[in-house]
């Protein structure tokens, strides 16, 4: 079946060109970002380190589509007529909006329009009602399965994107839940990953080890003090940089062991 009968129109005033643009290019620089460094500029490590949690699952063609439509949407130039072939297409674009609202709203790029919710509200409205005549045109002519499969694809996707790449860095922080008597499993797996980490830094160095429960008490108490605001990076950069956090953790636990045998002598 050619792609042709799918094909479907809508037209973009300047107004919604800009919306979908600004979500898209934000999905556009954190995957770059992705690629060229090796590492998420903006995710939800809590769950990317967490177990059991769905994670979702990256798809190459998928990203291609969205990057192809961020090329066709910036060709419109004022706005104009976009040609979209599939119903999933029209799903990106109104992810793309709510990406532009979220960060406009929480302060990280003012989208530079009007009234920015009653515009996006009818902006995505309008992409649902054609993504759904553009669901039944597939139904209809590829099949219940067909569609299903691709819906199925795209709703992996699209929970990747949430969790590795579209995170909001003003959550990071407040994510990563303090110490207690029974932490989360993912807390401790964080904990237990970054030990490993310190532990062969401190070993290289030829540096003194701490004991398993003090080494992973110097490694919470390091955490404790990212999370508060005592240092000049973030816990995501500890957790996706592995010499970095092997380097600044190693440091943080010489000094602390220093400090205590200095005040053990004093006695």
């Amino acid at each position: 079946m050619s792609t042709r009968s799918l094909t479907k129109f809508i037209r973009l005033s300047a107004r919604d060109r800009y919306l979908i643009l600004m979500g898209l290019s934000w999905i556009g620089a954190n995957y770059h970002f992705w690629r060229s460094k090796g590492r998420y500029p903006n995710s939800r490590h809590d769950l990317v380190w967490g177990l059991g949690f769905d994670q979702g699952v990256y798809d190459q063609e998928l990203m291609d589509r969205t990057l192809a439509l961020h090329a066709a949407i910036t060709s419109l130039k004022a706005g104009g007529r976009l040609r979209v072939e599939t119903s999933i297409e029209f799903s990106i674009c109104a992810l793309a909006v709510r990406v532009a609202v979220t960060r406009h709203r929480h302060g990280h790029q003012s989208l530079d329009i009007a009234q920015v919710d009653s515009a996006s509200a009818s902006l995505l409205r309008r992409l649902e009602t054609v993504r759904k005549r553009t669901k039944r045109s597939e139904v209809r002519l590829l099949g219940i399965v067909s569609y299903q499969q691709s819906a199925h694809v795209w709703r992996d996707f699209a929970k990747w994107l949430r969790v590795h790449l579209l995170d909001c860095s003003c959550k990071q922080k407040r994510r990563l839940p303090p110490p207690r008597s029974s932490p989360p499993r993912s807390y401790r797996y964080i904990v237990t990953q970054l030990a490993l980490w310190a532990r062969a830094e401190l070993l290289d160095r030829k540096e003194e080890i701490p004991c398993e429960r003090e080494l992973r008490r110097l490694v919470s108490l390091a955490l404790r003090y990212v999370r508060r605001g005592r240092t000049k990076f973030y816990v995501p950069d500890l957790l996706y940089d592995k010499v970095f956090a092997s380097a600044r953790l190693a440091t943080f636990i010489t000094i602390r062991m220093e400090k205590r045998s200095q005040f053990k002598d004093n006695k």
